[in-house]
């Protein structure tokens, strides 16, 4: 056996699913384990059915559920193998459901979730249709779940705990007061009871003394014999009045104790009372706060739905900006490769700004030579012109002169074009 300090350890169904024949009102376990088997004498174990504490064992003391009264329990000399199963008294239909076990030692909590269910036919109905007649035989499935708890039923459950642990500490130091006012009251009861009594045997002694001197001494008639035998009377009845007051004293006193115990009752009686107006002021807390959670609970949902549906306009904006993103990211490409094609074009200007510039100072040297072309065939048109005039001038002289004339003329003008 694992001592119960180990701190390593899980919780078990000892088989993965149990089947069940029980009647209802017969008494049910519903199987749970600690693997490795380890003593949990020492440990906290809490049992919940749905969200009310079941069963609570705490201290080494096994508390019972407030709803489950005379009902639930553990067997403690089973603890020491590490079974913290749960046992139930006069099983309900009621108790079916889902149970959380959860087992606590030191810093370390294990839980795990058990579901009590009827066993169902083909068709989803339960196996025997009468089940809710109390006594009916009913075929039960036991089986881990893999239900998970929320924060707020995680929450009611240690209120049920809290609360279920409160109760029951409440009662036990007011049964415990009690215990202890009666317990002190009857011994001084006990007390005054042997103080009448010894007085009781002193009087009674007085008296066997008183008839012991009658017998003895008789009727004297001496003198002295009476006067002694008055003053022994007379402190005899000065005994019996003492005697008498003191037991009238205690006869008080009695009365006073009987007084103090009445009211002790009536105070209990009161205590009780608040008790039970704590208790009813607590369930109306209790359901306060449940109306306050569940208003919690619908304002959580609200705010989630509030969530949700800003999480949904915040993907389709999110879907948008991509899209767009998207869209300048190729309007981009697109933009660059423009760029590219007009560095591309600018170079083709810039190679045709310089032939143009090429060809401009070549037009430019072409109309410059044009020019001087011009420049020279006006001189020699001139010249022509020249000719022409000297010509006509000579064509009016003499035949002669210009028969005369003419050769050199032809030379000379031969000459000039020649130049």
């Amino acid at each position: 056996m694992a001592s119960a300090s180990s701190n390593e350890f899980h919780l078990i169904v000892p088989n993965e699913s149990q089947n069940a024949e029980v009647k209802l009102g017969s008494d049910v376990t519903i199987p749970c384990h600690l693997s490795p088997e380890i003593s949990a004498v020492d440990m906290e174990i809490r049992w919940f059915k749905e969200t009310n504490c079941a069963c609570l064992y705490k201290n080494k003391e096994v508390i019972e559920g407030r709803s489950y009264e005379g009902r639930t329990g553990l067997s403690t000399e089973e603890l020491n193998k590490g079974n913290v199963s749960l046992n139930f008294r006069e099983f309900k239909e009621s108790d079916m459901g889902v149970y959380l076990c959860q087992v606590i030692s030191e810093e370390r909590t294990e839980e795990i979730t058990i579901e009590v269910e009827e066993r169902k036919d083909s068709d989803g109905q339960p196996v025997n249709q009468s089940s809710k007649i109390q006594g009916r035989q009913v075929h039960l499935i036991l089986h881990e779940s893999s239900r998970t708890w929320g924060g707020n039923q995680r929450m009611k459950m240690e209120e049920s705990a809290l609360m279920t642990e409160f109760e029951v500490n409440y009662v036990k130091v007011l049964h415990q007061t009690i215990f202890k006012v009666f317990k002190n009251q009857g011994k001084k009861l006990e007390q005054t009871e042997l103080q009448l009594k010894e007085s009781k045997t002193d009087l009674e002694r007085v008296l066997q003394q008183l008839e012991t001197i009658t017998e003895k001494f008789g009727l004297l008639e001496n003198k002295n014999d009476v006067d002694m035998k008055e003053s022994q009377m007379q402190q005899t009845e000065k005994q019996l009045l003492q005697i008498t007051k003191y037991t009238e004293e205690k006869q008080n006193q009695l009365e006073e104790k009987d007084t103090e115990l009445e009211n002790m009752s009536k105070q209990i009686s009161e205590k009780e009372k608040l008790l039970e107006s704590t208790i009813k002021e607590m369930e109306t807390s209790k359901q306060q706060l449940e109306t306050l959670r569940q208003e919690q609970m619908r304002q959580q949902e609200l705010l989630e739905k509030k969530e949700q549906l800003r999480i949904s306009k915040l993907n389709e904006k999110s879907k948008c900006l991509e899209e767009t993103k998207s869209l300048l990211e190729e309007r981009e490409g697109k933009i660059k490769d423009l760029e590219k094609e007009k560095d591309r074009l600018n170079e083709e200007l810039q190679d045709k700004d310089k032939r143009l510039k090429d060809i401009n100072a070549k037009l430019i040297q072409t109309v410059r030579e044009v020019e001087k072309k011009q420049n020279q065939l006006q001189g020699k048109h001139t010249q022509l012109e020249n000719m022409h005039k000297m010509l006509s001038e000579k064509m009016r002289r003499p035949e002669n002169k210009e028969l005369e004339a003419s050769q050199p003329d032809e030379q000379e003008t031969k000459s000039k074009l020649g130049k």
